[in-house]
């Protein structure tokens, strides 16, 4: 069975990160975000994968090239020019022979979807497409399902007006994909649009009788921004540290002074040094080859891999880039540092305070 990652966006909600590093590539608990999807695939036996992408995406490449490393058979279907979701899935599956029915997904979200359970549910319904659902607070924000008591869709409402909603369950960007949903997909000018799956081609199903099919998961998260990115750290932090028995991961591959507290949910990257006397408070990721001053304070944050800080500054609710800088005594409340922006010492950042790749405070 082969697998289609949507892999095109251009991150946009995530930045100023995602101005020096691709999305798929920003790390989440010390792991490329596109690695969790994955695993999840291989997890399932899944192991042929094409990467629907842009021609920006070579960096991407880059890093997981065929997917030896990571048990998996990896390649690349690049647009000279976005095809929108339906003709994007369309072209990679032509290009590289893809039959049989598709496993087809977004590359930029973070799930454990039990593709198991939902590739048999398909196959017992004899439906043409099943679709991943999540339970969300907000589902005035994304597309909505309709559905009856077997979870069979009979329509969606494409952000509604709040309180409009016809349930909570949204499209979570897992599908399955029958041979003849490719078919349906004109190859002209007019299925290269925006949203034309979710507006055109998945509406059209349903208009047509055949049985589109609900599958609800447990763990959804969109890494979005910087937010939805922080709150996919803690779901992840939890899940790990449960199944791990343990509050600290990764403290084996440290280097910790005298007198560090740790409290709460900590994940510790490979080569990273914490000095004497600093406190780390989860949910909190100290990413590989990081360095945290003596004294300093590290709570429900991320820093990302040699993003370093001096002695006693006090980090909160933000994330810091790959090779950034917090100099020693500076505060940096609830703040996004891009890859190698530099806050100097005795510096106070203003909340929410964005700054641009190799910026200055």
């Amino acid at each position: 069975m082969f697998a289609i990652i949507l892999a095109g966006g251009a991150g946009t909600r995530l930045r100023p990160l995602t101005y020096a590093r691709r999305k798929e590539l920003v790390p989440v608990v010390n792991r490329p975000l596109l690695e969790y999807r994955l695993l999840n695939l291989k997890e399932h036996g899944v192991l042929d994968v094409v990467l629907a992408c842009s021609q920006g995406m070579r960096e991407v490449e880059d890093h997981f090239g065929d997917g030896v490393s990571l048990g998996l058979r990896i390649s690349y279907s690049y647009e000279d020019k976005p095809l929108g979701s339906g003709r994007a899935v369309k072209e990679a599956a032509r290009e590289h022979n893809a039959t049989g029915t598709l496993v087809v997904c977004n590359g930029d979200i973070i799930t454990n979807v039990d593709l198991t359970a939902m590739i048999a549910r398909h196959r017992d319904n004899a439906a043409t497409l099943s679709m991943s659902l999540a339970p969300v607070h907000d589902p005035w924000t994304y597309g909505v399902a309709e559905v009856d008591g077997d979870l069979r869709i009979h329509s969606f409402v494409e952000k509604p007006p709040q309180g409009q909603e016809p349930s909570n369950l949204i499209n979570a960007g897992t599908w399955l994909w029958e041979p003849q949903m490719l078919d349906r997909i004109p190859d002209d000018e007019s299925a290269v649009r925006d949203g034309f799956s979710e507006r055109v081609l998945f509406p059209g199903i349903i208009a047509d009788g055949l049985r589109v099919q609900g599958f609800t998961e447990d763990l959804w998260v969109d890494v979005g921004s910087p937010e939805r990115y922080l709150l996919a750290t803690r779901l992840l932090l939890e899940r790990m540290t449960r199944g791990a028995g343990v509050d600290v991961l990764g403290r084996e591959d440290a280097r910790i002074g005298e007198g560090v507290v740790f409290e709460g949910m900590v994940a510790i990257g490979r080569g990273a040094r914490i000095g004497a006397g600093a406190r780390i408070i989860g949910p909190t990721v100290i990413g590989h080859d990081a360095i945290v001053g003596p004294g300093s304070v590290i709570e429900a944050s991320a820093l990302w891999e040699e993003a370093r800080t001096g002695e006693h500054a006090h980090i909160t609710g933000s994330i810091i880039g790959a090779f950034a800088g917090v100099g020693d005594r500076a505060v940096v409340p609830d703040a996004v540092l891009a890859n190698g922006a530099e806050v100097p010492e005795d510096r106070t950042l203003v909340p929410g305070a964005r700054l641009m790749p190799n910026e200055r405070a």
